[in-house]
């Protein structure tokens, strides 16, 4: 939990996060048909090839390894707090540090043609990009869905200023430098003082995949402007904290609370979509669904644009590893 108490802010720097956005190209060697919501099985393809393309015990089992603090799979995909954090100490895992843009489901891609997967890594994550890419050349030999339709692993390109760059491609076997494609924004730690004008501007949200949010302890179906601020806060602070060296100590969570319930909602349009994966971990389906639809805001808009615009990329709510939580502004 973060700690929404008042306090003495003192000389405040802002919250930093860093990321990479990065896009693999699969050329499919036969029809691939997907379910309506394709989070669940390219993040399930992922981390099977991931886990036996970095594992050098050959045992495929994490806990007891002697290796786990050190091995990229265990901290992408079950991200253990680390010893001595101030934070989530009572969690089994902390924030993952990815986010999957999984293809458009509900229809059937024929052979020889291209599908592509998003990849947003943040913070430390961005230097394991090599890793991923032999994790995903692994997970398309290995086939995708229950055909188990193999693919090519053509090319990997990342994102900068708008622009799509080559970083890996399939027939040269080189892989260009990475860290380029690593961006940063400082968010506010603080909110404009109380009592301050703030201009009332309205903005609209267009949630594109399933949006599952947790408060007062149920899934909310009517998403105030407060709820959403409330998952941003929580969610971008925490990836700071364990992957880019953030101190969310410094940021004011109950003021901009305070603030953003001040943030009508002119109009919504959202409707709840149901989502069912099997979990072969757990050994049973598994209920995600979450609002989808976009929703119209309006008021004190202006401060909370830099966490809005932070939040298009590291998604919101829970289940941001499957793609769930994508959200984008619209001018209104």
């Amino acid at each position: 939990m973060i700690d929404a108490s008042p306090r003495d802010h003192g000389p405040v720097t802002g919250l930093p996060l860093s990321f990479g956005r990065f896009t693999a190209t699969f050329r499919l060697d036969g029809p691939l048909l997907l379910p309506p919501y394709t989070g669940s099985l390219f993040r399930g393809s992922f981390g099977w090839a991931l886990m036996r393309a970095v594992c050098v015990t050959h045992t495929l089992d994490c806990p007891p390894c002697p290796l786990r603090d050190r091995c990229v799979y265990p901290w992408v995909f079950e991200t253990p707090p680390p010893t001595g954090s101030r934070i989530l100490r009572k969690y089994p895992a902390a924030p993952h540090p990815f986010v999957l843009i999984p293809p458009e489901g509900g229809r059937t891609i024929e052979g020889g043609r291209t599908i592509e997967l998003g990849l947003t890594l943040f913070g430390r994550t961005v230097a394991w990009l090599p890793h991923f890419i032999f994790a995903l050349e692994r997970m398309g030999r290995a086939g995708l869905g229950g055909r188990r339709t193999t693919a090519s692993l053509e090319a990997v390109d990342g994102w900068l200023d708008g622009h799509r760059h080559a970083v890996y491609a399939a027939d040269e076997r080189t892989l260009r430098s990475t860290e380029v494609f690593s961006e940063r924004r400082v968010l506010p730690a603080i909110p404009p003082p109380a009592g301050e004008p703030i201009l009332t501007q309205r903005v609209a949200i267009e949630i594109l995949s399933p949006l599952r949010i947790r408060y007062q302890e149920h899934l909310t179906v009517k998403l105030d402007f407060h709820v959403l601020i409330r998952s941003l806060l929580r969610r971008l602070a925490h990836l700071s904290y364990f992957h880019c060296d953030g101190d969310p100590s410094h940021v004011a969570f109950r003021e901009w609370i305070a603030l953003a319930e001040q943030v009508r909602t002119v109009s919504s349009s959202l409707t709840w979509s149901d989502w069912t994966r099997y979990s072969s971990r757990q050994r049973t389906d598994m209920e995600l669904g979450g609002v989808t639809g976009t929703a119209v805001f309006e008021g004190p808009l202006a401060p909370f644009v830099p966490w809005l615009r932070v939040g298009e990329v590291a998604h919101a709510g829970k289940g941001t590893s499957f793609g769930l939580g994508r959200y984008r502004m619209l001018d209104v």
